[in-house]
């Protein structure tokens, strides 16, 4: 009897030991899967989030690269490769490239293009020139030129160019073909303003300086340049308004608050001083008070972009 129960003893032992063996095998793979889990999870929330653009720019670039080396001769693709380049900010590998391109096909306009842009974009503003002008002769006088987004690209980049090397007359043109074709884009209508400022047509800029913040309200550039042209024309109230538009936009709003109240107590009849105050209200959400200072831009020009909106914006938040 006593060896029978040895014997079972020992096989619930084997049993039990061998029970165990195999939980601890399993936690061990749970642990190892976790792990693996963890890793991949950190290695992709990395590469989507923290490293997106090397990841995308290098597999676009690889891709434009292999398409040039299985068909050499190919000038689109080249063109392609080149245009990639560019867009990823590598200038002078697109440069080489648009190079190359012109000496094999010197009357090619797209390569043309892509040189100026390319150029522009490096600080290359005289070498801009004259490649965009081939670009520009290629394409003005197309039936809808005006909706050629590469030709409006190529007015502003040689307009740009020109406020670079300090010729702002010669900047005025192809600024304002950009403006009249694409009415909306506040960085050509901030270019253009300071175009004119550079010749004393002051009026004009400012003009073009307000219609650019109507786009964009926190355009601090813009602001510092209003500002500037109301220091050289000896306007310090509506200098203030500039200034305190410009602490609106770094987000200084106490500061922003006394300058737009000095001026709007010396102008009170300046409608973007109104929409300011507006602006700066809303952002502290004192919406009452920037629900009046809307209603007060808008009486004098019913036109105000930006008021208009800001006014709809408060209403919402007020309920009314």
């Amino acid at each position: 009897m006593n060896k029978v129960k040895s014997v079972l003893d020992y096989l619930n032992e084997r049993l039990f030991s061998s029970t165990y063996q195999i939980r601890r095998l399993i936690i061990l793979m749970i642990v190892i899967i976790g792990l693996l889990v963890i890793s991949f999870g950190t290695y992709y929330y990395y590469d989507r989030y923290y490293n997106p653009q090397r990841s995308v720019s290098q597999a676009t670039i690889t891709q434009a690269e292999q398409a040039v080396r299985d068909d050499p001769q190919n000038i689109d693709k080249r063109l392609t490769l080149a245009e990639t380049y560019i867009d990823y900010g590598r200038y002078s590998d697109g440069i080489n490239i648009a190079m190359q391109i012109k000496q094999t096909a010197p009357n090619n306009v797209n390569a043309d293009y892509l040189l100026g842009i390319a150029y522009a974009n490096s600080g290359r503003s005289q070498d801009a020139i004259q490649p965009l002008q081939n670009f520009i002769d290629s394409r003005k006088n197309e039936s809808m030129a005006g909706l050629d987004n590469q030709l409006q690209a190529a007015y502003y980049y040689q307009g740009d160019s020109y406020l670079k090397m300090g010729q702002p007359q010669n900047a005025i043109p192809p600024l304002e073909t950009t403006v009249k074709e694409v009415g909306t884009d506040a960085d050509s209508i901030y270019k253009l303003g300071l175009a004119y400022a550079g010749v004393q047509r002051y009026s004009d800029a400012i003009q073009q300086f307000q219609i650019a913040t109507e786009f964009v309200p926190n355009y601090t550039e813009v602001y510092q340049a209003m500002a500037n042209v109301y220091a050289v024309t000896n306007q310090p109230d509506l200098r203030n308004y500039a200034l305190g538009m410009v602490a609106y936009s770094n987000k200084d709003y106490s500061t922003a608050l006394t300058l737009l109240l000095k001026a709007a107590q010396a102008q009170p009849g300046f409608p973007p001083i109104f929409s300011g105050l507006g602006l700066v209200y809303e952002a502290t959400k004192d919406y009452q008070d920037a629900r009046t200072s809307y209603q007060t831009a808008l009486k004098f020009n019913p036109n105000d972009f930006s008021a208009a909106s800001g006014l709809q914006r408060v209403n919402q938040l007020l309920g009314k």
